[in-house]
């Protein structure tokens, strides 16, 4: 029987810890903006987008609150995600699997688990976090198209 190094038995480690529609990483949805803050460091850039939103950067991944709460969080495709304690391999796949799952400009998304993964670019694609009711406007648009 081959050895085995302890490595091989630890659990694989995932980019991202979701639990659908209530947090990412931990962090809950409705957070205020001034308590991200102390969780996250300093951000790397803060803006205001054209809808209004705060956006903080921490290189890629980018945190969205609108009203002063979290409302979205944004992140480069690194691997394997965890989904409600469930490893996933590909978001992607994953995403298309799902019943509920609708393909709008290139975005791939699930309501259900409040989660969409933007493929515009191929080689970089990224994954979209976001509480319930977040994109519902969006997607009854696309709907009914």
């Amino acid at each position: 029987m081959p050895n085995r190094t302890s490595e091989e038995h630890q659990p694989t480690s995932v980019s991202l810890a979701i639990k659908a529609l209530v947090s990412i990483n931990g962090i809950p949805f409705g957070t205020q903006l001034g308590d991200l803050y102390p969780l996250l460091g300093e951000p790397d850039q803060v803006q205001q987008n054209y809808t209004g939103e705060v956006e903080m950067a921490y290189g890629n991944t980018i945190y969205r609150c609108l009203g002063g709460r979290l409302v979205e969080c944004t992140f480069p495709d690194r691997g394997r995600i965890s989904v409600n304690g469930v490893e996933i391999l590909s978001a992607f796949h994953w995403l298309g699997s799902l019943k509920d799952v609708l393909d709008i400009a290139r975005f791939r998304v699930s309501p259900e688990y409040g989660i969409a993964y933007d493929y515009r670019d191929p080689q970089q694609g990224s994954i979209t976090v976001f509480e319930r009711g977040r994109w519902d406007t969006l997607l009854a648009d696309a709907r009914t198209r």
